[in-house]
């Protein structure tokens, strides 16, 4: 199936692991011109070449810190002077540090909205109003479940989650008079760091191994099992591709039947 996306320059951040460098690699396999960016030089230069290898595709590499709008605005301006005008944004970025809710100080609030909210916004500030003058685009927010449906072991990404969701749907109607299409994939329980990260918080606050914590999660999806980066990522390259221009303001669960059983 032709996705349409031969040649169109795609940026994917956060995107040296994880789904990032999933959707990146997905992107590329399908013939985009794919630019990477990442605060971790050395990850970062390990996706280029694991991309290049998988898919035979060269990818643009640059070290960003999403945390600095100046640095988002020469990201930016790099990957259009080196690859050409920005047509497809996936931001995708870490998930916060969490704990429970009384040990949550202000500045792990701050800290939350500013590595995952934040760290969306800003390229999309950036990149939206050259969309917007050249009258096309994409734009797809990588968020997560906990937005709609909250836990108490990762209450700072529902908090900031949700924030995302409602950024999304107001992007998407400013965007749409100029065909910038923008949409949020919402991925439940993915084998990632992210999860690691989960599952080892869960058991050390229920006093259970890592592995019954990782069955428990598992649990609240239909699927009962985790899924793999690529599962995301194929959703993106649809959101991404001309097969996907009648999907804006939509955030869609890839989350394996998770959202029904919370």
């Amino acid at each position: 199936m032709d996705m349409g996306l031969d040649g169109k320059v795609a940026l994917v951040t956060a995107a040296s692991r994880g789904i990032g460098r999933a959707i990146a690699q997905e992107l590329a396999a399908e013939g985009a011109n794919v630019a990477i960016a990442s605060r971790n030089d050395d990850a970062l230069k390990a996706a280029a070449d694991t991309i290049k290898q998988e898919t035979g595709k060269d990818v643009a590499a640059y070290v960003t810190d999403l945390l600095n709008d100046a640095e988002v605005r020469k990201l930016a301006d790099d990957v259009e002077k080196d690859l050409g005008p920005i047509e497809v944004l996936v931001n995708s970025s870490a998930g916060p540090p969490t704990k429970p809710f009384e040990e949550l100080s202000d500045e792990d609030w701050r800290e939350a909205l500013d590595i995952k909210f934040l760290a969306q916004m800003r390229p999309s500030r950036e990149i939206l109003p050259r969309m917007k003058k050249r009258d096309g685009g994409r734009i797809i927010n990588i968020i997560g479940s906990h937005g709609r449906y909250p836990h108490a072991y990762a209450i700072t990404a529902g908090v900031v989650n949700a924030a995302l969701l409602n950024l999304t749907k107001a992007l998407a109607e400013e965007g749409a008079p100029h065909n910038v299409l923008v949409n949020a994939i919402n991925p439940g329980l993915t084998d990632t760091e992210r999860v690691t990260y989960l599952a080892n918080l869960k058991a050390e606050t229920q006093g259970i191994t890592y592995d019954e914590a990782v069955a428990e999660m598992c649990q609240d999806t239909l699927l009962k099992r985790l899924a793999a980066p690529t599962e995301i990522a194929s959703m993106a390259v649809l959101m991404a591709s001309s097969r996907g221009g009648f999907i804006t303001g939509s955030m869609i669960d890839v989350d394996g039947g998770m959202t029904p059983c919370i």
